[in-house]
């Protein structure tokens, strides 16, 4: 081994192939993380990496410190007896050395959501054949209540490993998707190239690692350009970590930037937001803009490892379309995507499902969409039935609304986003439904679903909910 002296920071580097030749144009497209993480310890040793809260103050590692730590940790990972690693944790500086480590170490690694219900987690276990689990203090009460693959179960890697994301529907939607450091720093460098950010940006991570538009939007693009990330103390100090860590940018989606506006909670130092995964409220984005912020908007997809257009006008909903990226409509106005670079493995272990959205490199969305006369995309809604909240999670239908129909006892139900509010439309042709109990019943079906699901209105039609001639519910119609 050989040891590498950077202003007086000594560390160690595996050998000489280590390193790099840094591009001198400060936007670079890397190939994988390691490249990524070498190029920092060239360019950017002494610049904060992480900042983060310890016993109420603020802590701090530089990219050299980083790297060193994830190196360590990576030999640790190396030595398990296992291909396939599931990350359990909360987000924090353990989660992003863990992440890398196991990337580095040739893992297979498996993103899991800690806020998720332990039965969910234990089925996306199963489905992705995680072997052994790395948890926290929060969460290593769960790792004996799931159940882990057999040793053996998933090929060792020949470069670094994949990394696997669940999309953000629920149960029967959701599905692994397979990325790699390559498809990710890919994306990146696409965000970069129409929302960028300096060495000198202070990105506050305030979003789930566990979801692609958080792992990279607030967490890898910042890092490719050698910027510092803060790591927000968690959601109970959510309306305070703006002033606490003095971003300059943030990543949110649509929700957590309503209610910021709304307690004045963003600091002086500001200068961009980036809202994406999900809907935006219109009046939201335009309180940012009075407070002489930058307001960005991006629309992007797990498959495609994030970011696939991004506003850069005034308009926050005329976006761009990223420079690695092709986007056309289908006769029926459908979003299609060419992303070579940015573009899923596919679907774990599910060749069905991947060949019905993935055809001949195409990436068949469900979104609908329309371009202006100077090329701007607008996303208008959805082709599938699925609700987009504003947080960036969704909402299967036909699977909801079937357990609503056993739950209250009557099959005329649908759901719809009233000022983003999930709501419940009923039926009420014949008049004998008794409104106390079925708002009952609702508050019941509401204890079985995390509260950010929770269906928080109804209407009770005076007659039957509208239907096409097929027997759908016309749902533009409520």
């Amino acid at each position: 081994q050989r040891q590498m002296c950077i202003r007086d920071r000594v560390f160690t580097i595996e050998n000489t192939r280590d390193i790099i030749d840094v591009d001198s144009e400060a936007h670079m497209k890397f190939k994988s993380f390691k490249e990524m993480l070498l190029s920092n310890v060239k360019s950017h040793a002494n610049n904060v990496a992480l900042a983060y809260d310890e016993d109420g103050e603020i802590k701090s590692l530089t990219y050299a410190e980083l790297y060193r730590e994830i190196s360590a940790r990576r030999e640790q990972i190396a030595r398990l007896d296992a291909n396939c690693v599931g990350i359990l944790q909360a987000p924090s500086k353990k989660w992003i050395i863990d992440m890398f480590a196991c990337v580095l170490a040739r893992k297979q690694t498996v993103l899991l959501d800690p806020m998720s219900e332990p039965t969910v987690i234990q089925a996306q276990t199963l489905a992705t054949d995680v072997e052994t689990l790395l948890t926290d203090e929060l969460t290593s009460r769960h790792a004996s209540l799931l159940k882990t693959a057999p040793v053996g179960t998933v090929a060792p890697s020949k470069d670094e490993g994949d990394i696997l994301f669940f999309t953000s529907g629920t149960t029967n939607s959701s599905k692994a998707v397979v990325l790699t450091s390559s498809s990710l720093c890919a994306s990146a460098w696409n965000g970069q190239a129409k929302c960028p950010c300096n060495e000198t940006d202070n990105l506050l991570c305030m979003l789930p690692l566990t979801h692609v538009f958080g792992f990279v939007c607030a967490m890898l693009w910042p890092m490719t350009q050698g910027a510092k990330i803060s790591i927000t103390r968690g959601m109970r100090y959510i309306a305070q970590d703006c002033k606490y860590f003095k971003p300059t940018i943030i990543s949110v989606v649509p929700s957590i930037l309503k209610f910021l506006v709304g307690l004045n909670a963003l600091n002086d130092e500001l200068r961009m937001v980036l809202v994406g995964a999900g809907p935006a409220n219109e009046q939201t984005l335009a309180a940012a803009k009075e407070k002489g912020i930058e307001v960005r908007f991006g629309y992007g997809l797990t498959e495609t490892s994030s970011g696939v257009a991004i506003s850069c006008g005034e308009n926050p909903f005329a976006m761009s379309v990223c420079p690695d990226d092709t986007i056309t409509l289908a006769d029926d106005g459908e979003v299609l995507v060419k992303a070579d670079e940015c573009m899923m493995k596919g679907y774990y272990k599910n060749p069905e499902a991947t060949k019905e959205v993935l055809i001949n490199g195409i990436l068949h969305t469900g979104d609908l969409g329309k371009f202006d006369e100077d090329g701007n995309l607008y996303i208008t809604g959805r082709k599938k039935d699925i609700l987009v909240l504003e947080n960036g999670n969704k909402i299967f239908l036909p699977e909801w609304e079937k357990e609503l129909a056993v739950a209250l006892e009557t099959d005329d139900v649908a759901l719809t986003l009233e000022n983003g509010e999930i709501t419940l439309f009923v039926g009420n042709k014949d008049g004998f439904l008794n409104v106390s109990m079925l708002k009952d019943k609702l508050a019941a079906f509401n204890k079985n679903k995390p509260f950010n699901l929770q269906i928080t209105g109804l209407v009770v039609m005076p007659d039957a909910l509208p239907k096409t001639a097929t027997g759908k519910v016309k749902r533009y119609a409520l």
